[in-house]
């Protein structure tokens, strides 16, 4: 029998002022996203944001990039499945990415 994987809400994706792509989650999230740094990935836990993020963007990566790295390693590090809200926001986002993300992620 397999496990149910928990699941957590995506409500913005953005590229803030330090040029971190930020996933903000629907709920204040839990203790042990904290950790997920430990995957020496580039994915962390933003507190004030209720999000994970990537390390400041650089040109070898794409914004899209970014976001399935992030969904990857939140995955296998933590267990939890992020799925995008039927609402989402996103801010400071190439429309070419926007336009992958959602197309390859909506629910």
């Amino acid at each position: 029998m397999a496990l149910q994987m928990d699941r957590e809400t995506i409500t913005k994706i953005e590229v803030n002022d330090a040029r971190e792509l930020l996933l903000s989650l629907d709920g204040n999230g839990d203790e042990i996203y904290q950790f997920v740094y430990r995957a020496a990935a580039g994915v962390y836990w933003d507190q004030e944001n209720h999000g994970f993020k990537s390390t400041p963007m650089k040109k070898d990566w794409s914004c899209f990039q970014w976001y399935n790295q992030i969904v990857s390693v939140v995955k296998s590090e933590l267990g939890v499945e992020l799925i995008l809200s039927r609402n989402i926001s996103c801010e400071n986002l190439p429309e070419n990415d926007k336009a992958e993300i959602l197309q390859k992620h909506a629910i």
